[in-house]
């Protein structure tokens, strides 16, 4: 028995110790895809995260403003119709409350879509090597993290018969840092496998070759090796956009 109330005891102290950080922010993000050939093809993402309010924790202080600015591009090829790779290069610009930095991203993602009753199921595992520099030390570290991202979309459509309607959406992401970086924030282990996931809910309109969604991600972060965490609730703005580059090139030449 007191072996128990030393362990509920430290558990109590523990959580009362913690330092949790609980953020709220806005996130838009621009998405574009689109095909060379009938196998070949690309897709370019810009997304930015921005921390609404100021709070002070443990004497410390979190100022609103631009926290992530992440470019990516890649190169896609369709092996098969449900199945899609790619590979390509990312660049990150973080303001983490005051300490800044760059980061370069080197990434291999693989895709599978399928149907599930009336549901569209997305499954993504990408691969990323990162090379964050800490532009307050200069010094640059690497790390290496996989990413499991299954993505659900209902669309509230027949989509047999129309090409334009609304939906909903829900997916969680799940990081696994292999290897964390060791000279700031960015990509960093801090004593976790599993540093980090996101869990997404929305809903939008296709508008045929382009998708506008608006929708609420909840990220949670191991800040620290404390165990702190750090919890973002974002409202999400998200842009879809498709580009059939044959149609463009025809009516160029016309």
């Amino acid at each position: 028995m007191k072996k128990l109330l030393l362990v509920l005891g430290c558990a109590l102290s523990i959580a009362t110790q913690a330092q949790d950080l609980m953020l709220y922010g806005i996130s838009p993000s621009y998405s574009q895809a689109g095909k060379f050939t009938k196998k070949l093809g690309y897709n370019v993402n810009v997304s930015s995260v921005m921390n609404a309010f100021s709070q002070t924790v443990d004497g410390k202080r979190f100022p609103s403003g631009h926290t992530h600015l992440i470019l990516h591009g890649l190169a896609t090829y369709q092996l098969s119709k449900p199945l899609t790779i790619a590979a390509g290069y990312a660049f990150g610009r973080h303001s983490i409350f005051g300490l800044r930095e760059n980061e370069h991203r080197l990434v291999a993602q693989a895709t599978y879509q399928h149907k599930l009753g009336n549901f569209i199921i997305t499954h993504r595992g990408r691969f990323e090597w990162r090379q964050p520099t800490n532009l307050q030390t200069r010094i640059t570290s690497q790390a290496s993290i996989g990413r499991y991202q299954v993505w659900a979309t209902l669309p509230l459509y027949d989509t047999k018969k129309e090409k334009q309607g609304f939906f909903l959406s829900a997916s969680n992401e799940a990081f696994l840092y292999f290897k964390g970086a060791t000279n700031g924030p960015v990509s960093s282990r801090n004593g976790s496998l599993i540093s980090e996931n996101w869990v997404h809910l929305g809903g939008g309109y296709n508008f045929g070759l382009t998708r506008a969604e608006l929708g609420y991600c909840f990220q949670a972060l191991v800040r620290n090796k404390a165990q702190d965490y750090r919890f973002f609730n974002l409202l999400q703005l998200n842009i879809y956009h498709t580009i059939n580059w044959n149609d463009i090139q025809y009516w160029w030449y016309l």
